[in-house]
């Protein structure tokens, strides 16, 4: 039987049309395997003192102690570590950053798929879809393909600190598939730093996906000089649409959103969809965006309203997201619903 929350009359943007798929997953999911939220790991990666029970001292601002009076998350990176590097004045800030990447990599490796057979980020790798992106560092996923014979066949990371083009492509007998570490990852090499954590990060990288969107993005390979076209000219051209970056994929896929808190802080993101949303008010560009977008969770109000301004389909009611208290097996069969819906518009779709 079809779970009702699967009825649902597609936006007005969506042609009966064989179109790729994607999604777009946060750290909601490996949270389900015990990994701590993103704030805990910032807080035992960046901020050892505080993790220990030390503590900041009472007269000094802890973002920790003192959360009721906020700074954005990527603001939090950039004021633990220059106050880090001004306590240590020895080391660099690429020192700093290496020293931040080298703890994560080992608190996420407590967490590995292998100890968790059936996780739901097993479940999520077998869906039929096209294009994984996601916003943790790991390679959880990767490591879950390989286990079940995917093979890489390629392999793009010549980007030293932005990841606006990086990906895996696996393949196994008839299915191939890319992965999108959109905020970096800490499985790189020693000279790189893609982990976007910081304000500094997240700005430049705006920079990046504002270029790559309006046609100005430029890349060298080899002493030769590449342009990409912007997204308007590929609207255009299909061409064109040759999918060098995760961005595209929001103009050119369907993208399914999932254990990913879509707050204020994920500026690059909000940023393209934004762009998205005045595009498809353009009567010449909105006859070529065709795409679906569909956000699960349960966003705060004024967030909400928002998305669906931005043309997101916002399901925060089927399945039900769980409350403030729920244990992680509540959010476990959350997700497991979530999946089986995306299956099924997937399937509805074919």
């Amino acid at each position: 039987m079809v779970p009702l929350f699967s009825m649902m009359t597609p936006s007005t943007n969506t042609k009966s049309t064989l179109r790729k798929n994607a999604v777009l997953f946060g750290n909601g999911l490996i949270r389900t395997l015990g990994s701590p939220s993103s704030i805990d790991l910032l807080k035992e990666t960046v901020c050892p003192p505080c993790n220990g029970g030390e503590g900041c001292k009472q007269d000094i601002y802890c973002p920790f102690r003192d959360q009721g009076d906020y700074l954005p998350f990527p603001l939090i990176y950039e004021y633990l570590i220059l106050k880090k590097q001004k306590r240590h004045p020895e080391a660099d800030m690429g020192k700093v950053s290496s020293d931040v990447r080298d703890r994560l990599k080992k608190k996420l490796e407590e967490f590995t798929p292998q100890k968790y057979p059936g996780s739901v980020l097993h479940q999520l790798a077998a869906l039929p879809i096209d294009d994984y992106l996601t916003t943790n560092y790991d390679t959880f996923l990767v490591q879950i393909l390989e286990s079940q014979h995917y093979k890489t066949s390629q392999r793009r990371n010549s980007e030293t600190k932005y990841s606006i083009r990086r990906h895996v492509c696996m393949e196994k007998e008839r299915r191939s598939l890319r992965i999108w570490n959109i905020h970096g990852t800490y499985n790189e090499k020693p000279s790189s730093f893609t982990i976007q954590y910081g304000y500094e990060h997240y700005c430049g990288c705006i920079g990046k996906i504002d270029s790559y969107l309006k046609g100005t993005y430029t890349y060298w390979v080899q002493k030769q000089k590449k342009e990409i076209a912007g997204i308007p000219e590929k609207l255009r051209k299909p061409q064109l649409q040759l999918e060098e970056s995760w961005i595209d994929l929001f103009f050119f896929s369907n993208v399914y959103i999932m254990g990913l808190n879509l707050s204020s802080e994920e500026i690059d993101l909000l940023y393209i969809l934004n762009l998205r949303s005045r595009w498809l008010r353009d009567s010449k560009k909105a006859r070529c965006i065709q795409n679906r977008i569909v956000f699960y969770g349960q966003p705060a109000k004024a967030m909400k309203a928002l998305l669906e301004e931005f043309d997101v389909e916002v399901c925060s009611s089927s399945p039900t997201p769980p409350g403030k208290n729920a244990k992680g097996t509540d959010y476990e069969k959350y997700y497991r619903a979530v999946l089986r819906d995306i299956q099924y518009r997937i399937k509805q779709a074919h």
